[in-house]
């Protein structure tokens, strides 16, 4: 049985050092490691500015190959580079099922146009984020990652050009956080009352951030195509670009509360690390539903509410801390380093 699992965005889109990224442990680069512990022979693909062929030695996990292939391809976004070569080598590779990590990479597009949808080939998609594509409708399995996407994919209602996802093709997946590496310092001084992580893009709505910024201390881990921009524009907030990952959990504790900046976000990483370094988290309800962020983990709100309802968490002390208490605890209850485990089995049982 071979499965190989394919970042359909290049290792380049947020960090930027090869290095860096081989070093992390997030759910990526675990779920292979997982499979290859259940008999599986696993590769995991991705596109990158170079060629390499490398192994995944993080400590604790299985090792599993690695190739990176040569961006052949693309447009101004990094997420549409693609690579050719990969195309060919998946063309010859007898793999029983292909994993797209991520639905609108275009490298997972190119796979699809070339490979996996004239070969008749069987694939899976693991959702990041955005859940839908044109590839969506055709995986033999989805992997969700909220209710909320599972509702818009089983419901799409007046969006009557989408077809319906039957809620047996889909099973939620786990954020998969470093608990052990992601916990509660109370010992660290707050430096920020508010903290958040996110992709400085347009797509990405940071009004409330600046809002908040001239009353209250506001921190932002994040890089890209807007910083400068966002700088200009919101001078109070303290942008702290790119943090390597090992640096990000001691940020977080040096703030209060964290504030999810995004309005595409369905549910973004941050969130789950944030939780489980004990923060209660509260964002926008639009996006974000109660089994992302449980009532007493933090607060769901609207353009109308979410001022008072900082300003209510952050004058409360004991309050928060009894919210990020429950944070903690719904993380490691549900989105710990082997809740991915389930997930992986269901991906054996496909490719057999």
């Amino acid at each position: 049985m071979r499965i190989i699992f394919v970042l359909t965005c290049p290792v380049y889109q947020r960090i930027d050092d090869l290095s860096e990224w081989l070093a992390m442990d997030n759910r990526n680069r675990r779920m292979p490691a997982i499979v290859a512990t259940m008999g599986a022979d696993v590769e995991l693909w991705a596109v990158g500015r170079e060629e390499h062929s490398l192994m995944s030695d993080l400590p604790g996990i299985a090792p599993y190959p690695i190739r990176i292939f040569a961006a052949s391809g693309g447009g101004a976004k990094s997420r549409d580079a693609y690579s050719d070569a990969m195309v060919d080598a998946a063309r010859g590779d007898p793999a029983d099922l292909f994993v797209l990590i991520g639905a609108t990479g275009s490298a997972g597009y190119r796979l699809y146009d070339k490979v996996l949808k004239p070969g008749k080939r069987r694939f899976a998609v693991i959702l990041n984020g955005e859940y839908w594509s044109r590839i969506v409708p055709h995986a033999a399995f989805l992997f969700s990652e909220s209710a909320r996407q599972e509702q818009v994919l089983s419901h799409p209602g007046w969006r009557f050009w989408r077809r319906h996802i039957s809620p047996h093709h889909m099973q939620r997946l786990a954020k998969a956080v470093d608990t052990d590496r992601f916990r509660p310092e109370p010992d660290l001084p707050k430096q920020w009352d508010i903290i958040t992580i996110s992709r400085l893009n347009r797509w990405k709505r940071f009004d409330e951030i600046g809002a908040l910024s001239t009353t209250y201390r506001v921190a932002v881990i994040g890089d890209g195509p807007q910083a400068s921009a966002l700088a200009t524009r919101y001078p109070h907030v303290t942008w702290l670009g790119h943090i390597r990952h090992e640096g990000v959990p001691a940020l977080l504790n040096r703030a209060r509360l964290y504030f999810h900046a995004g309005r595409r976000d369905d549910f973004p990483l941050g969130i789950a690390e944030a939780m489980a370094c004990g923060l209660p988290v509260v964002a926008m309800e639009g996006r974000i539903g109660f089994d992302v962020v449980p009532t007493g983990c933090g607060a769901l709100v609207n353009d109308s509410v979410y001022p008072a309802m900082v300003d209510r968490l952050l004058a409360d002390e004991r309050h928060r801390a009894a919210m990020g208490r429950s944070a903690r605890a719904h993380v490691l209850e549900t989105n710990g380093p082997d809740s991915s485990i389930d997930a992986c089995r269901t991906l054996v049982t496909l490719a057999q």
